[in-house]
């Protein structure tokens, strides 16, 4: 189950817990100010004012939920998102059905290469059999009795779990067939089609990571690309793709240290809908063989209609009780979570509980409520709130995150 859908499951089911509990009202008591941000963490340079109904706001529910629950002091917890570094042994050629009757190119750095052919979209009848694929080498047709370790089609690979069009074929290389540059033709092709090539064995990866694993729209984001294996890059470039289909294209530059670095601010009409955002980077290794690779990796855009305005009122009359005050430009229904660090025996801070709550909030300044029952834990003062998050349910975006956020005495 994807985690936004999770979390949000986890809040219908407190529904009967919180009933009573909590309700989206200012607690009088101390009031408080958020720390000041820190450069990695996500907080929207400015609200957008969207039309509710471009988030599907109106099939959400307004009941108010909350819950916490102690955590295991010794577990450490990291409020920071890892970055993931996306790493590719793998290249992709869209061929037309002349240019696979003829025969396309395939550079190989390692033995063993995996190659699929699967018909575009709208091609689906355009089936590809192992049988109809030939194979040739510096203008000899290679044997696929020594040529090939092993064939699939399209339902074998279905069965197997990998999701692929209808007519598709995968054929694995003999270890027979050394790095360097074979032809595969197919002079049976109609229409176009996708030529896949994966090759487990190679030391040449392309690696690509985002800086950061989200944004909040109108914010930008760096890419860093690096080849392993290889002096460098011929040539390098990518792309940025919306979940709705829109994509602009990104100039990655060489740096120093021979990676490449590229930044684009993804545009913020495409944000608020379902789905990840996707970089695909496309280049070519120097050298006499000139391998291709392709890297892709995903981060999230939000579309920001709300943030955490800096207000904090404390109430300790049950626990802790902290009232955050959400700026929003929607009425739609918001979530907020956090992380209750704790003073342990030893003078450092331990996790002592983690809060989530959930309300409908209208237009302009509200809060929702984190309530901890530090009569639970064995930690006590000073406390620090970690890893706040604010989500807006209309379509689980992060619309403000921050790793440290209050520190309480």
């Amino acid at each position: 189950m994807p985690i936004a859908q999770h979390r949000y499951c986890v809040f219908m089911v407190a529904v009967a817990l919180a009933a009573g509990v909590f309700a989206p009202h200012a607690v009088a008591g101390e009031a408080l100010q958020l720390l000041a941000r820190a450069p990695h963490d996500l907080v929207p340079p400015h609200l957008d004012s969207v039309k509710a109904a471009r988030l599907h706001t109106a099939h959400l529910d307004r009941a108010p939920v909350a819950l916490s629950w102690p955590l295991d002091p010794a577990q450490a917890l990291d409020a920071r998102p890892r970055v993931h570094v996306a790493e590719s042994r793998e290249y992709w050629i869209d061929a037309s059905q002349d240019e696979l009757q003829r025969g396309v190119r395939l550079a190989l750095s390692a033995p063993g290469a995996v190659v699929r052919l699967s018909p575009h979209g709208g091609n689906a009848g355009a089936t590809i059999a192992a049988s109809d694929v030939e194979l040739r080498s510096a203008g000899r047709r290679l044997d696929h009795a020594t040529a090939l370790r092993s064939a699939a089609d399209a339902e074998a690979m279905r069965t197997a779990g990998m999701d692929v069009p209808q007519g598709s074929t995968v054929l694995r290389l003999a270890d027979d067939v050394a790095a360097g540059s074979i032809e595969l033709a197919v002079p049976t092709a109609r229409g176009s089609y996708l030529v896949h090539v994966f090759e487990p064995a190679s030391t040449l990866v392309l690696e690509l990571a985002a800086d950061r694993d989200g944004i909040a729209g109108g914010d930008s984001l760096r890419f860093r690309a690096n080849l392993q294996g290889a002096a460098g890059l011929a040539r390098l470039g990518g792309l940025v793709s919306a979940p709705d289909g829109a994509s602009q294209a990104i100039d990655f530059v060489r740096q120093r240290d021979g990676s490449y670095l590229a930044s684009v601010t993804p545009d913020v009409a495409h944000a608020g809908g379902p789905g990840l955002w996707e970089v695909h980077a496309f280049g070519v290794a120097s050298g006499k063989l000139a391998i291709p690779r392709d890297a892709k990796t995903a981060f999230a855009v939000s579309l920001p209609v709300a943030r955490l305005d800096g207000s904090v009122t404390r109430d300790d009359a049950n626990g802790i009780a902290l009232a955050v005050g959400v700026q929003a430009t929607v009425a739609s229904r918001y979530g907020i979570s956090g992380v209750l660090y704790g003073t342990g025996k030893d003078g450092a801070l331990h996790p002592a509980a983690l809060a989530q709550s959930a309300a409908w909030l209208e237009a302009g300044h509200g809060q929702l409520e984190l309530r901890y029952d530090t009569a639970t834990v064995a930690l006590g003062a000073p406390w620090e709130l970690r890893d706040l998050r604010l989500v807006n349910q209309a379509d689980m975006s992060v619309q403000e995150r921050r790793e440290r956020a209050l520190a309480l005495r």
